[in-house]
């Protein structure tokens, strides 16, 4: 049986087949990428490109996309990509669920059948198609970045693991949202709070405006999350912390234990 990556992508909005006359979605590590034309337009959303930068715009819905840049502007929020929009044959691919979810479609992945099921908030799920999620990345081991500010912040003197509980203060200047229990929350700068371990994640940004960077780390409260690809089940009376860095213009995702973490923050 041929893998995802080998198999011809097929993806369906509302039931219906985007047909790509001449660039075909691809896999980009486990991430599906897509020429971003033909889907954004039909989930309803127009797309322009200027200045090597993407603009897509669906009512009141905007998002911002540099070529070859991680750093994404959705409305008046900067994101951090694993997978940056980049250019191939001609055509500009950006990352599949990303997109369609910020212009409000829900997605799933059938890996089985290299199918991407993209349905929006009108439409009912195709019955036929198992719901099932895109594979996680593959984490190499824990590394810092160039700019540690906020892992500083977060790992040394702050955040710790008691008890089944993760408790920390939001470093000012830090962009931090809970995702669990089918919410997401944003968290206040210089508050500070506790979690239990079992369900949930948080992700932590800071922006560095002036290098066109973020630095981001996420807290995996449940290390048998889908998205840990089944790296950390073996972990016991602890969290993962995950981290990307960019070595040589290629992105990496690492992840470690947040004891690991925590010991590694001593030196920064």
């Amino acid at each position: 049986m041929a893998s995802p990556a080998e198999k011809a992508i097929t993806v369906q909005v509302n039931a219906t087949k985007v047909v790509f006359p001449d660039g075909k979605p691809v896999m980009d590590g486990s991430r599906v990428l897509i020429p971003v034309r033909f889907v954004s337009e039909a989930l309803g959303a127009k797309v322009d490109y200027k200045d090597k930068t993407v603009l897509i715009k669906q009512g009141d819905n905007s998002i911002t996309m540099k070529i070859d840049s991680a750093i994404v502007t959705r409305g008046s929020e900067r994101i951090l990509l694993d997978v940056p929009a980049k250019v191939k044959s001609n055509r500009t691919y950006v990352p599949l669920r990303f997109v369609s979810e910020a212009l409000g479609a829900q997605v799933d992945w059938n890996a089985a059948k290299a199918l991407v099921t993209i349905t929006t908030g009108f439409a009912a799920t195709n019955p036929d198609t198992p719901k099932t999620e895109e594979p996680g990345p593959v984490f190499k081991p824990f590394e810092w970045e160039e700019y540690t500010e906020l892992g500083e912040a977060l790992f040394k003197n702050n955040m710790k693991y008691k008890n089944g509980q993760v408790t920390f203060v939001v470093p000012e200047g830090t962009y931090a949202t809970f995702e669990g229990n089918k919410q997401s929350v944003k968290l206040v700068p210089g508050k500070s709070y506790t979690y239990p371990a079992g369900a949930g994640a948080i992700s932590f940004s800071k922006i560095y405006a002036k290098e066109d960077h973020i630095e981001n780390y996420g807290l995996s409260l449940d290390v048998n999350s889908y998205y840990l690809s089944n790296q950390f089940t073996d972990v016991k009376n602890d969290v993962v912390i995950s981290h990307i860095i960019t070595k040589k213009g290629k992105m990496h995702s690492t992840a470690g234990t947040l004891t690991e973490v925590i010991a590694a923050a001593q030196s920064l």
